[in-house]
């Protein structure tokens, strides 16, 4: 997120910022979003969010988001899942 005019900190992203505000009422891991709550939240499939944790080496597209693998599910920290999402919104309105 970018620096705030007042100060010298990053803005950090609350889920109350949203508007909508976020359809995730109790997360199912605390302070992590999974893949597929993501998905949920975003309107997009599961797999639209693994390409964006994991990218695609065929196509030489890195990364877009860093997740935790647990066992057989990703994991988001939720500042970088909140900035996906605001980011994901972001984009879907200039179009």
């Amino acid at each position: 997120m970018p620096k705030s005019l007042t100060t010298s900190e990053n803005n950090i992203l609350r889920p109350e910022d949203f508007d909508p505000p976020l359809k995730r009422k109790k997360p199912s891991v605390p302070y992590y979003w999974t893949v597929d709550e993501l998905a949920a939240e975003l309107g997009v499939t599961d797999r639209k969010v693994q390409y964006d944790v994991k990218g695609q080496p065929r196509k030489n597209i890195p990364p877009k988001l860093k997740a935790y693998k647990a066992g057989m599910a990703f994991l988001v920290p939720e500042a970088d899942a909140l900035k996906y999402i605001w980011q994901y919104r972001q984009r879907k309105q200039k179009s």
